[in-house]
Formats: C-alpha cells, sequence, structure tokens
C-alpha cells in the first residue's frame, strides 16, 4: 500500500517503556508502520494520538491488540487520547473503559522521562 506522504511515526525511549506517536491518519494503508514499534516495545507501551487526525478500525483493532498484548506480558500499556473526533471512535466502539486513556505520556509510564 501507498504511504500518504503527511503520515510519520514517532518512537522515543523511556525508562519504562516507548511512546509511538503517530502523525496524521492511522488506516489500512498505515497501520502497519504503528504497528511494527509497538509489538517491538517491551517493557511498556504509550500509543500518543494527539496529532493523529483520523483512526478507521484497523487502527482500534491494533489498540486492541496491544492492550491484550500488555495485559498478557504484564507491561503498562495507555494510549494518549487524540482530539474528539478520534477519541468519539473509541466512545462508539464501547472501548472508553477498557483502554486506559491518559493526557500525558508521563502519566503511563514508570519513570516517566526520556531515557538519558
Amino acid at each position: 500500500m501507498h504511504r500518504p506522504p503527511h503520515f510519520s511515526v514517532d518512537v522515543a525511549a523511556h525508562p519504562g517503556g516507548v511512546v509511538v506517536a503517530p502523525r496524521g491518519d492511522i488506516d489500512i494503508a498505515t497501520v502497519d508502520e504503528v504497528r511494527a514499534p509497538c509489538r517491538a516495545a517491551e517493557r511498556g507501551l504509550v500509543l500518543d494520538l494527539r496529532a493523529v487526525e483520523f483512526l478507521d478500525t484497523s487502527a482500534l483493532h491494533l489498540v486492541v491488540e496491544c492492550r491484550r498484548r500488555a495485559d498478557t506480558d504484564g507491561v503498562p500499556f495507555a494510549v494518549v487520547r487524540g482530539r474528539a473526533s478520534v477519541q468519539r471512535l473509541f466512545e462508539i466502539a464501547g472501548l472508553n473503559d477498557w483502554v486506559r486513556f491518559v493526557d500525558d505520556p508521563a502519566e503511563a509510564l514508570p519513570g516517566g522521562g526520556p531515557a538519558g
């Protein structure tokens, strides 16, 4: 699939895990670029949706995968809230009470700040 030019994924290591921050639309064309660093996270994962403009069901499926893997591995997982239109999709899918949402990545990982 063709990757949109306005899409990117930033990955930042922190003492308690990794923050994966996509920018643009997460959909069938881009979800694998978000999935790869999420799967590589071993100590904890925060998916930062603040710069995401749109999610489709493939992105919701990725969030479900991440939550299940975190539960199985016993590591922290959280999603940084996105814009209202992004959060609405979680509400419609019934995931608001199942996914841990935070306002800032530092709230979600032990050690909070960037790795030194």
